[in-house]
């Protein structure tokens, strides 16, 4: 299922993808295109965590022609990861226990193209060594349950043969009881022919045994009845345990079937045909029940042990089959696919063993595969799509098949996405909104949690609970005109500055005021260490023409500051020093100017320009003066 998003990438989770990363939205139908659903879509399915062909109605696989009752998915994964971590069952005892379950499938193929009477010897020898086998661990005990079905089948058929020869038996004495009746009637009939009256001759005692006979024929009579009542009691006996023996014996096939001991099947359902001898194989089953449904559409033919034989045996051999490709699959580093037959081998032919030899470094390598596949999901659940972007690489690392293209976009859509609502959080916090970055950040944080750059705005918003307190800060610093202060503390007040634009514009003007400050100290100081005392005094007039400047600032903030920073005056009274004798006489020459003392005032001028030539204070005082005097305004 592929959404709405921003850049046209796709946003919303995708419902189901198998190994390569393809999507089922076509065969799900369903879409959720919304883009402000932030992820709040329903928990995707990834990568073929599905199986292939299970109807989750009815928790049954459809496979090699056949569906088999294999419980819910989270059932049949834990059976898997269980085979995976399991060592080979490749032991002799195993090895032992599958020649015999050979030796029986090739017993009863042969034995079925010459078929030998019920109770054969063959017979035997399969019953006992069904029960032979059955300790094994891996059979679970059902050799012998196949073994004392077909015991309680024979049983029944020789009850049946019994009932049989009883019957038999009970057709003779029939006969002779009848050939006695009709001699005794025709001697009556002839005694009543010769001339006597039979009326009379029967009510004389002893007449000619008339009587005798009437009674004999009268009995004889009475035990034909009874004897017929006997053999259609036994004929109905026999109908019935042979329709329960069925029935019985049918219900342990379908068990074993839907069991999937394939093997044990085979066995029995070939063993049918010779225990019940009268062709007919149908499997007695209700219409409407779940297990007829389910052996129809085997065939879409009435269900019949004959189809349970076909069905099971296609089943071993396409379950053998499958192990081979798989073999084949991992030896081209096809994880995925050899990870999905491997599934469905397993969940229908566990107990195969193909199955359960299957080596154990095979095992290792799927197991990583399943493992990752797993993992992929929960992170993608759980909206980390770091992971997922570090899951995805190693399963292409290890399936040379595997395809990312989708779900790199699926992922990608959505850290862009959450970045993009992190940049209106941002936004919002410079333009001092703080409700609307608040809602912006937990967007952000539903549709990517664990984005790294939600720490930075988290930090942010620590900042925006102590704004009032910083911003107060701040305004204190400048109506003290702490300039310094504010230099030396300038990373820090920076965030809050940034969210208000007046504090902004201060915070900015107060950078370049001391920036240009510093500059010109620095540069003054290397002057006067390249050049000496005629440095010292020339860098010494630019600080007192910097200081003169600075009073006649049109900005109220700074006008006058300039003598109040202490780095200024330490380096203006270090460079006066280093002038020596220069600044003692314009400092002389300003003092006597000052007090109308205008000649001793120019001597001292000449003095400090003589001491430093490119003096301009010394040369503006020499001009200065020079008109008070010569213009006699003095």
């Amino acid at each position: 299922m592929v959404g709405v998003a921003t850049a046209q990438m796709p946003t919303t989770a995708p419902q189901s993808f198998d190994l390569s990363g393809k999507s089922t939205q076509a065969q799900s139908g369903v879409r959720n295109d919304d883009p402000n659903s932030f992820g709040e879509t329903p928990p995707p399915q990834l990568m073929g965590m599905e199986l292939p062909l299970l109807d989750p109605s009815t928790d049954t696989i459809s496979y090699g022609g056949g569906k088999f009752d294999v419980g819910n998915n989270a059932m049949v994964r834990e059976r898997f990861e269980k085979y995976l971590n399991q060592s080979p069952d490749d032991t002799e005892a195993s090895r032992k226990y599958r020649r015999s379950i050979e030796k029986l499938i090739d017993l009863t193929q042969k034995y079925s193209k010459n078929a030998g009477p019920v109770g054969s010897k063959v017979l035997v020898k399969i019953g006992t060594t069904l029960y032979d086998i059955s300790d094994y661990p891996g059979d679970g005990q059902q050799a012998g349950a196949l073994a004392s079905g077909m015991v309680s089948a024979l049983d029944a058929q020789r009850a049946n043969l019994r009932r049989d020869k009883a019957n038999q038996q009970l057709d003779d004495d029939i006969e002779k009881l009848v050939k006695k009746t009709n001699s005794l009637t025709n001697q009556n009939t002839q005694k009543g022919s010769g001339g006597g009256n039979i009326g009379n001759i029967q009510g004389k005692s002893g007449a000619s045994g008339g009587v005798s006979h009437t009674v004999r024929i009268a009995f004889n009579t009475q035990k034909i009845a009874e004897n017929k009542a006997k053999q259609g009691a036994n004929i109905a006996a026999s109908e019935a345990s042979l329709l329960k023996a069925k029935i019985q014996y049918q219900a342990l096939l379908l068990s074993l079937f839907l069991e999937r001991r394939f093997d044990h099947t085979v066995i029995g359902a070939r063993v049918y045909r010779h225990i019940f001898r009268d062709g007919d194989t149908t499997l007695n089953m209700e219409k409407d029940s779940d297990a007829y449904k389910m052996f129809t559409g085997i065939s879409g033919m009435p269900p019949t042990v004959n189809a349970l034989d076909s069905a099971a045996a296609n089943a071993r051999r396409d379950i053998d089959q499958s192990m081979d490709s798989i073999t084949n699959l991992l030896a081209q580093n096809k994880l995925g696919e050899a990870t999905n037959r491997l599934i469905t081998a397993v969940a229908i032919g566990e107990f195969m063993q193909s199955v359960a030899v299957f080596p154990a470094e095979s095992r290792r390598r799927i197991a990583e595969y399943w493992t990752l596949r797993k993992n992929a999901l929960v992170a993608l659940n759980a909206r980390d799509y770091g992971e997922v972007e570090r899951i995805s690489g190693r399963l292409k690392e290890l399936d040379a098949d595997y395809n990312d293209s989708l779900l790199m976009s699926y992922t990608e859509a959505k850290k862009t996405q959450s970045d993009g609502y992190l940049r209106q959080a941002r936004k919002a916090m410079e333009a001092n909104k703080e409700e609307e970055a608040m809602e912006a950040m937990a967007n952000a944080a539903v549709v990517w949690p664990r984005n790294p750059r939600i720490a930075e705005a988290k930090s942010l918003v620590e900042k925006i609970d102590a704004y009032d307190k910083e911003k107060a800060e701040f305004a204190d610093l400048i109506r003290a005109k702490r300039f310094r202060d504010i230099y030396r503390d300038r990373n820090r007040l920076k965030v809050v500055a940034a969210l208000d634009e007046t504090l902004a514009q201060q915070y900015e003007a107060v950078l370049r005021y001391i920036e240009t400050i510093d500059n010109s100290l620095t540069q003054f100081r290397e002057i006067a260490e390249e050049q000496g005392t005629m440095g010292a005094g020339m860098a010494y007039e630019k600080l007192v023409e910097m200081q003169a400047e600075n009073e006649a600032l049109p900005e109220e903030l700074f006008r006058g500051e300039l003598k109040n920073d202490k780095q200024f005056s330490d380096t203006l009274r270090d460079l006066r020093d280093a002038a020596g004798e220069f600044t003692e006489a314009l400092a002389t020459a300003q003092k006597q100017e000052k007090k109308g003392e205008y000649g001793s005032a120019l001597a001292h001028y000449y003095r400090a320009l003589e001491l430093n030539p490119t003096s301009i204070m010394a040369k503006d005082g020499i001009n200065r003066v020079s008109d008070v005097i010569f213009s006699a305004k003095f």
